[in-house]
């Protein structure tokens, strides 16, 4: 999204917080409605609800296309149009080499070295830029003009060097060229203008022109992602609202539809399954972004250049449509009589019967409520906690795929994968390993929360391992290699390129040697090896005399820094998933039954409002201030920058895990507290063991007991 419609960091994270500002809006409202009615068919509107913002949210790519400028090519058919005089007999070859089309494919120091020949004075090669005559022809080229002329002319050129050959045919046959540059105007216009909206950038006056005409008009044009910003904000303010169900009415419909004895496992296998979204849509993610974001896509450009923008839409309509159908199967629950007897219907003459589903909450109706076994101000502090630990999370894994992108060189797609199948799995695992655990050694009171306490510091430790683990990319080595000249990579070599405006596209020579595009390295030949692949050769660079440039050359040290990092990941992700089940249950116990979902509503209310809220927006506001190039945008106020292209890999590594360290840290402040608080904290044992409580129980006056066989 930020490379399609030029949002920066800062902008992006408003639109990921608008979700969190619906959900703060709506979960105490709902959360105290909710709790009264049916709690099965809230949970079905909300899920309902996230499946259609889900389908609109990938509307703006449809509403508001990327479309094709409508150029005036006048300038550009000026420039191809050859002057009378090139067609004289007596031309001589600096006016050939004046004309644009031969200037920007002729390499400088061949030109150099063909008039030297020829000058007053005599040759004296010593004093020659490039003796040696190089040039490179190969594969097809769909870039060029008269590619196979331009062969020609370049065998006349060495015959010249080695003085062998006089000027008479190379002057012949750049003739022949100018004439089909008169006679081919409208293919000529055809391939430069394919140039000019290529993904790359390359040694040509008369394409890289057309690209900052092309730039221009979409300036006058005056784009606006107003809309877009709009649609989405709308969109992920709706998706907030709907997922205000699932925790304050649902963790309360499962709990009082389990024993507290199984809670542990029963949230422990809902926890996986609920991680198995994030699995599934990284999949998708992943599968997605190996797709343009508007097939088809331009040829050259691949799902592992730096600048691809993968069809981030698709997932939003795949997820969206398929998850309709089962929130819809949650409005079917059967409602049960309307009354029910005071005593106890499980058993009656002294036959058991089958258990029953609650769909409305036992605790509504009491007069008289009994708190039960809650940690003294355990909810405070837990919330704080859970704020603290929420606005570092939050960020970081809002942000990691940017990280991962950036700091390693890893492709769009890849970087889903990697985080469905290291991070998320892992702390899918690590949730029902906490869940187990807690059920296997029956933690209660201090020891779950000691166990919270232990898994936090340990996550926390890994942390501080990964802010260590640094490396170079290829792209993070030219930001770097940038910093001396701010960042302004024009040399003596490609300063007749005009390449401005050109786009990053890292390629690298045969000794490694980077540059920030192919126009930079100043190539003026693009051959394509394979057509279906789009796999190309840059060669005839004034940067890299008689060496081919291409991607495949570009190599970093980044290898093995980014298997440390996704092991470290995932054994930090297994960590903090332990402590997600204990986490869970000490929240859900530390208040009275019958206050539960409200008292559910007001943590997320406040976690969301101080911690999920604000966390994008601080986090961005970190990363952006590690950004070394921004995109360029049509205004030149700093508000209106688009997305950072670039990154300083140091700053940024240490920003980020710093921050993270900083603020998982105090949060252990709160769980301490709630460490010593949490001695008659019971989370295992069920109140119903305990007879004489039960008796003294007031009978709920709405039936929600519904037989299990009657449960389709």
């Amino acid at each position: 999204m930020e490379r399609q419609f030029h949002i920066p960091s800062l902008i992006s994270s408003f639109l990921v917080s608008a979700s969190e500002l619906g959900y703060i809006l709506a979960v105490i409202f709902i959360s105290y409605i909710g709790s009264r009615g049916n709690r099965a068919k809230w949970c079905g509107a909300g899920a309902i609800l996230m499946s259609i913002a889900l389908i609109l949210t990938a509307s703006p790519n449809f509403i508001f296309p990327a479309e094709q400028p409508n150029l005036n090519m006048k300038e550009v058919k000026e420039a191809l149009k050859p002057p009378q005089a090139l067609f004289a007999q007596n031309t001589t070859l600096d006016k050939f080499f004046a004309y644009q089309p031969i200037r920007d494919r002729i390499p400088s120091h061949i030109r150099k070295n063909i008039l030297a020949k020829f000058s007053d004075r005599e040759l004296n090669f010593s004093n020659l830029d490039a003796p040696e005559f190089e040039y490179s022809i190969t594969g097809q080229s769909l870039y060029s003009l008269d590619e196979d002329l331009m062969h020609e002319a370049f065998l006349h050129m060495g015959k010249i060097l080695n003085g062998s050959e006089d000027t008479e045919p190379l002057i012949n046959t750049l003739q022949i060229f100018v004439k089909h540059r008169q006679d081919n105007i409208k293919s000529d216009l055809k391939t430069i203008r394919r140039a000019s909206i290529a993904p790359f950038a390359f040694c040509n006056k008369l394409v890289n022109n057309l690209q900052e005409i092309i730039k221009k008009l979409k300036c006058h044009e005056q784009p606006s992602n107003f809309g877009t910003l709009v649609i989405i904000f709308m969109t992920l303010f709706a998706m907030g609202i709907g997922r205000t169900t699932p925790w304050s009415l649902g963790i309360p419909l499962l709990d009082d539809n389990v024993k507290k004895r199984s809670m542990p496992v029963y949230f422990a296998i809902i926890s996986f399954i609920k991680i198995l979204g994030p699995i599934t849509g990284f999949l998708v993610g992943s599968l997605a972004n190996k797709l343009y974001f508007s097939p088809p896509a331009p040829p050259g450009l691949t799902a592992n250049d730096p600048t691809w923008i993968g069809a981030w839409w698709l997932g939003f309509l795949v997820i969206g449509f398929v998850t309709i159908v089962p929130s819809c199967f949650l409005f079917f629950f059967p409602e049960g009589k309307s009354t029910i007897s005071p005593k106890n219907e499980n058993f009656k003459n002294g036959k058991s019967k089958k258990a029953s589903l609650k769909l409305y909450d036992k605790h509504m109706d009491r007069s008289k409520q009994a708190e039960g076994s809650t940690a003294k101000g355990g909810l405070k502090r837990a919330v704080i906690g859970r704020i603290l630990d929420v606005l570092a999370f939050k960020g970081y894994i809002v942000y990691l795929p940017k990280y991962l992108e950036n700091h390693y060189g890893i492709p769009q797609y890849k970087v889903q994968l990697y985080m469905a199948a290291f991070g998320t799995f892992g702390f899918a695992l690590g949730t029902v390993t906490g869940g187990f655990i807690t059920k296997k050694f029956k933690l209660n009171g201090r020891k779950v929360a000691l166990f919270v306490v232990i898994v936090s510091m340990l996550n926390i430790s890994t942390f501080v391992g990964k802010a260590f683990l640094g490396c170079e990319s290829i792209v993070n080595t030219i930001g770097l290699e940038g910093v001396p000249t701010n960042f302004n990579y024009t040399r003596s070599c490609n300063f007749e390129c005009g390449c401005d405006d050109a786009k990053l596209f890292p390629v690298c020579d045969p000794s490694g040697q980077i540059y920030y595009s192919p126009c930079h390295a100043g190539c003026r030949h693009v051959s394509v090896i394979d057509l279906s692949s789009h796999k190309m050769e840059f060669s005839d660079c004034d940067c890299a005399p008689g060496k081919i440039v291409k991607k495949e050359f570009c190599h970093d040290n980044c290898f093995s820094m980014m298997v440390i990092f996704f092991g470290t990941g995932l054994l930090g992700a297994f960590i903090g998933g332990t402590g997600v089940v204990p986490g869970l249950l000490i929240l859900l116990r530390s208040v009275p039954p019958a206050t539960r979902s409200i008292s559910l509503g007001v943590h997320g209310f406040l976690v969301s409002l101080l911690g999920t809220l604000p966390s994008p927006i601080i986090w961005a506001t970190i990363i952006d201030s590690a950004c070394l190039i921004w995109e360029e945008t049509c205004s030149s106020n700093v508000t209106s920058r688009g997305a950072c292209a670039i990154y300083n890999p140091y700053k940024l590594r240490i920003r980020m895990h710093v921050l993270y360290i900083i603020l998982r840290t105090i949060s252990i402040s709160a769980d301490l507290y709630v460490l010593y608080h949490a001695k008659d904290l019971n989370i295992l044992d069920d109140d119903e063991e305990n007879p004489e409580k039960n008796d003294q129980e007031t009978p709920i006056t709405k039936d929600n007991n519904i037989p299990m066989n009657n449960v389709h």
